[in-house]
């Protein structure tokens, strides 16, 4: 590989759709050597009490494991938020991984929003290769100019995108920039993989399964979804489920929930047996649980926000909702599916064909070692 190493920079270890996509990278990149950097140790998006807690911490390793097999890992707020010394600790931390890289004849640092790496942005030497990872637009409503563009722009070889819909909050500020075509031209899309099932689903139609994946985040709105579900709780046949949610106090009638899944046999088998996934986000980026969910054939039944209308056509491989009107209109469509099987048939096998054109593993594969390799 020409001496080649890739550093690293990710945000955490946790599990989640983005950390999942890092996963996979890091396993398309298997066999050049590569050092790890996780920003945080806990999650910081969930206040200071939380940070704290023995529950964050957990949270925070839970696919440690899983990093540790592709590089040698290292919590970076460990060092930059270090509370003794700090300021010596974070000046000899940010000195020693730049000399690090800088010592490398082909290095390339591959980082996760400025956040991740803006302290050590001052030290990288001209001859390290930098790979900008955009997820989404940090600011859902209008582009976020100083996460897109700054004074790094014209320093990154190329930004990857993780689905085309980003291009629309990019471009524009490009452009406003007055940026050349020559970087423009390092913009590229490369899709989520997922994982497809080994044989043809059929699901039972005993009964009509709605299924959540996903944190119990503010911006996730699951409130929304457990109102879904009380609504629906006369419904016999229409049962409920939630990944990634608790509920040690049962508070939550008729929805069964699984809390954390690590364990990928049982995530598919959720999945195989789920009708629809419904999401009642009031942001996103691409969530990967919709790609996940489309290639076991659950029809998603999702908010319009972010950059999922841009991706997918209402009424072909997805139910588009109004997010003002989430709750109203998911249950209406569930209704309507549940009562039209020949219906859900059809948007299920879209769904499926869908993923199976935008999300297949060799695609993405090969397109982060075409990357990696390739000498710009």
């Amino acid at each position: 590989m020409n001496n080649q190493k890739v550093f690293c920079f990710f945000p955490l270890a946790s599990v989640g759709g983005t950390e999942r996509v890092h996963l996979d990278i890091l396993k398309a990149l298997d066999g050049i050597p590569k050092e790890i950097f996780i920003r945080y140790r806990t999650t910081p998006w969930k206040g200071m009490d939380y940070k704290r807690s023995k529950e964050a911490r957990t949270e925070g390793a839970q696919w440690l494991s899983e990093f540790k097999r592709y590089g040698k890992v290292t919590f970076v707020s460990k060092y930059l938020e270090a509370p003794r010394f700090g300021r010596v600790v974070k000046s000899w931390f940010i000195k020693r991984i730049a000399k690090r890289i800088n010592a490398c004849s082909n290095p390339t640092v591959l980082f996760w929003h400025r956040e991740s790496i803006e302290f050590l942005w001052p030290y990288l030497a001209p001859h390290v290769r930098i790979i900008d990872l955009i997820h989404n637009n940090s600011n859902n409503t209008q582009p976020d100019s100083g996460y897109l563009v700054n004074e790094w722009a014209p320093r990154i070889n190329h930004r990857v995108l993780v689905h085309a819909g980003l291009k629309k909050w990019i471009l524009p500020l490009y452009e406003a920039a007055h940026y050349s075509a020559e970087l423009t031209d390092r913009i590229l899309v490369i899709n989520h993989k997922v994982a497809f099932p080994d044989t043809t689903i059929v699901k039972a139609n005993d009964a009509f399964q709605v299924l959540y994946v996903g944190r119990d985040a503010p911006e996730k709105r699951i409130e929304m979804f457990l109102s879904i579900a009380a609504q629906m709780a006369t419904h016999s046949r229409i049962e409920f489920q939630m990944v990634g949610i608790e509920d040690h106090e049962n508070r939550f009638t008729n929805v069964r929930c699984h809390g954390l899944i690590k364990d990928k046999a049982l995530l598919k088998s959720i999945y195989s047996t789920a009708h629809v996934l419904v999401l009642t986000s009031e942001s996103e980026g691409f969530p990967m649980v919709i790609a996940e969910a489309m290639a076991y054939g659950c029809v998603p039944i999702v908010t319009a926000v972010g950059a999922i209308p841009t991706h997918l056509r209402h009424g072909e491989e997805v139910i588009l909702t109004d997010p003002m009107k989430c709750v109203e209109e998911t249950i209406e469509w569930i209704l309507r599916l549940d009562g039209n099987p020949e219906t859900l048939q059809e948007l299920s096998k879209k769904a499926y064909l869908y993923a199976e054109e935008h999300f297949a593993a060799d695609r993405f594969d090969n397109a982060w070692k075409q990357l990696i390799q390739s000498p710009s």
